[in-house]
């Protein structure tokens, strides 16, 4: 395969109206690095048409200007956040295993089912490849499939189709895209060396975070033969049949301009520019520190910058719905991102030293996160009722802070709310 070495950028919108937003190249900067370049076409940034936004309100605002990066081998941010990540980027190795695959490539490498409105083409013209999204019902199918690829068998006749529907997806553990009552959701298939139930506790854990008031995501938990799956229902999307995308998105890591391995960035980071480039940023930066209450509470440590992003619906840039909450009872203490002066450290003490980065007082704060809490103490409950074994819930109570249940057994002792 010879390497691609530019894209143009096309925005869709809910409409079903494609617009071309700009070019992408790549070049080598020096030898053995690359670098990126993007640059706005003149209708987009003079925004004729009345719907212009920037793909990033820090990084590539609307202008005229060349825009260079050498940052993530040269994609700019929001690029990245449209193309394979680690699982997609497997299934793509899979079907290409001796391809020398360029930044450009990964862009064309999935269908438009990926993430947000964003879609690229080789010309301006714009040639969509048809929909990726398979049915729900085939579901014990695609877990049979992933199976396989978990113990290295020969792909199945299926295989064409269901890579098609995961490779657009990012993380790391198997993933589709389907379509189920008229919406699509992306599926997330139990991995046969899970030590728990991680599908029961992410459902379970999204279901509990709308209880306390948190904007999350819908998801349904399903028996898929052996295994089970969590479905999340996508927030990027209109209704069947044409599934237009609705939103433009724009992950807290492309937001923050770090590399994919940075142990940068923090909680107050996205705060900031919620503040400074958000339509509702009081509104959010309160729900951001809900969120950040919630994950020290209920243990969810792989909370990085991937797993917090904006969007942009039209009307402005806001926080995104909640996408991924999952206890770790296994996970090393301490947050992916900072979230007080104490840097990652989950405790109630550190979330309260940060409250004024979001617009709280100390009194509000500490009157959220009781709120959350007096929800949170019956987590227990709460699983059980949605499906979760017994193994799995004596398993988290290891990622639990300690004030959420009276023994605080197999949990680490954090302060009570002062």
């Amino acid at each position: 395969m010879t390497p691609t070495h530019g894209a143009f950028v096309h925005a869709r919108s809910l409409e079903g109206e494609t617009r071309l937003v700009g070019r992408y190249r790549y070049v080598q900067s020096e030898p053995g690095k690359l670098a990126g370049q993007f640059q706005y076409v003149g209708s987009w940034y003079r925004n004729d048409h009345g719907r212009a936004f920037p793909l990033d309100p820090v990084n590539l605002p609307l202008s005229d200007e060349l825009f260079a990066t050498t940052r993530r081998a040269g994609l700019f941010g929001p690029l990245a956040d449209a193309a394979p990540d680690t699982w997609g980027r497997r299934l793509v190795r899979l079907e290409n295993p001796n391809a020398i695959l360029s930044s450009t490539d990964w862009l064309f490498a999935t269908g438009d089912d990926r993430v947000g409105c964003l879609t690229f083409s080789r010309t301006p013209e714009l040639s969509s490849p048809p929909p990726t999204h398979l049915s729900v019902t085939l579901l014990a199918d695609i877990a049979e499939e992933f199976e396989r690829i978990e113990h290295g068998k020969p792909a199945t006749a299926l295989a064409e189709q269901i890579y098609r529907a995961g490779k657009s997806l990012g993380g790391a553990r198997p993933k589709a895209v389907v379509e189920d009552d008229g919406a699509l959701w992306i599926a997330k298939f139990q991995k046969r060396d899970d030590e728990f139930d991680q599908c029961g506790a992410e459902h379970a854990a999204m279901r509990m975070a709308r209880l306390c008031g948190i904007d999350a995501a819908e998801t349904k938990l399903v028996d898929v033969g052996r295994r089970r799956a969590v479905l999340v229902k996508r927030f990027d999307r209109t209704a069947g049949p044409h599934f237009h995308p609705t939103l433009h998105f724009l992950s807290a890591l492309s937001l923050l301009n770090h590399d994919e391995t940075s142990d940068s960035g923090s909680y107050a980071d996205i705060a900031a520019e919620l503040r400074r480039h958000g339509a509702r940023p009081q509104e959010d930066r309160v729900e951001l520190y809900r969120r950040m209450v919630f994950n020290v509470l209920c243990g969810n440590h792989d909370d990085h910058l991937k797993n917090h992003a904006l969007i942009h619906d039209g009307a402005g840039w806001r926080l995104s719905p909640a996408f991924y909450v999952v206890p770790q009872p296994d996970f090393y203490p301490v947050q992916a991102i900072a979230i007080g002066r104490m840097g990652g450290i989950p405790t109630i003490e550190n979330c309260l030293s940060s409250c004024t980065d979001f617009g709280l007082s100390l009194d509000d704060a500490r009157s959220l996160i009781g709120a959350t809490v007096d929800v949170m103490k019956r987590w227990r409950a709460i699983f059980d009722e949605l499906g979760v074994s017994a193994a799995t819930i004596a398993r988290l109570g290891q990622a639990f802070a300690a004030i959420l249940s009276d023994e605080g057994e197999g949990t680490e002792a954090r302060p009570n709310v002062p």
